[in-house]
């Protein structure tokens, strides 16, 4: 993802508030290919059970609702596509591409049980799109749950789960690691802190998977760990650098006020770390400040799995505001 929040926040600058309406308007373009039935199924009411009906489970243990890619045709696919380029900055739209390619490459890995593809990814539409009501796009399949969320023309990615399986794989000659930034600038963050530091920073009781979940709407986790006051300017940046993976998924513009807030309440944010500081090491670790919950975790290897790190779960969570809850 973005790892310059300067380059965002001056091209936010010349956007000019358009990412809204360019999403509205690429939303309604996506619908207007559809026939009655399709609508149908990829429109629903903007209920807390609808918003809530997404999970990191491959289909097969997990009955999502929607229009699943692979069975719209190709100038379907590609209006599913421009929503979220729309949506989602550059560095963000990668990723997604990322982890869904990166689903045909596990099917491949290993006799899989359960059904699995770079296609196998469902959209969907809850309420009614418009510039100044509150709606939902959702997309996601196996280890990607995107939830954007429109309210008069702001946007929020809470809650998104980010996940990879396998999180290296090679494309054209080339390891692709969709999670990279999220994993080595964390250890880069944890690496940086002194023995006394990592004492606070570390979690009592270890952790292997992320609390705040799918069915965790709603809920909130007491701060633990390292307050970032206590940290030096320079691991303040290292933290700083880390969060900003996160929040520029999000376009461009629309991120601009979260690296801003980002900034203000940095030395209110908490950095909490389970297991070794070893770069190959299994962790887990949690970014807590007052406006955004962020979780990382290396899950259980599965069928396939070539090393004990290539399967992430991942969420990011903004405090009492999921699917713009507040606005």
């Amino acid at each position: 993802m973005n790892s310059n929040s300067v380059t965002a926040l001056s091209h936010a600058d010349r956007t000019g508030g358009r990412a809204a309406a360019q999403v509205l308007t690429a939303t309604e373009e996506f619908l207007a290919t559809l026939d009655d039935s399709q609508k149908t199924s990829v429109q629903g009411e903007r209920t807390a059970a609808n918003l809530a009906h997404w999970h990191n489970f491959p289909d097969g243990l997990f009955e999502r609702a929607g229009l699943r890619m692979d069975t719209l045709d190709a100038e379907q696919q590609d209006a599913v596509l421009k929503i979220l380029a729309a949506a989602l900055s550059d560095e963000g739209y990668a990723q997604v591409n990322q982890i869904t390619y990166g689903d045909g490459v596990y099917a491949e890995q290993a006799e899989l049980p359960y059904d699995y593809g770079a296609d196998h990814y469902w959209i969907r539409i809850l309420g009614e799109p418009s510039e100044t009501g509150q709606w939902t796009i959702q997309y996601g399949g196996h280890h990607l749950a995107v939830n954007v969320t429109m309210t008069a023309g702001k946007m929020t990615l809470g809650p998104t789960h980010w996940g990879a399986q396998p999180a290296f794989y090679d494309k054209d000659g080339q390891e692709v690691e969709p999670m990279k930034g999220e994993t080595g600038k964390a250890f880069a963050v944890a690496q940086s802190l002194t023995d006394v530091q990592f004492d606070t920073a570390e979690l009592d009781t270890p952790v292997e998977e992320m609390i705040l979940g799918p069915g965790q709407d709603g809920k909130t986790l007491e701060p633990e760990g390292l307050k970032a006051s206590a940290m030096s300017a320079k691991q303040q940046k290292l933290l700083l650098d880390l969060v900003d993976e996160w929040l520029t998924t999000l376009n461009d513009e629309q991120a601009r006020t979260k690296l801003i807030d980002a900034r203000k309440n940095l030395k209110d944010t908490y950095f909490a770390w389970s297991g070794s500081t070893e770069s190959d090491a299994l962790i887990y670790y949690r970014v807590q400040s007052p406006s955004y919950t962020i979780e990382f975790a290396h899950a259980k290897a599965g069928p396939g799995t070539t090393r004990g790190t290539d399967h992430i779960h991942s969420m990011y969570r903004e405090n009492g505001n999921d699917y713009g809850a507040e606005d």
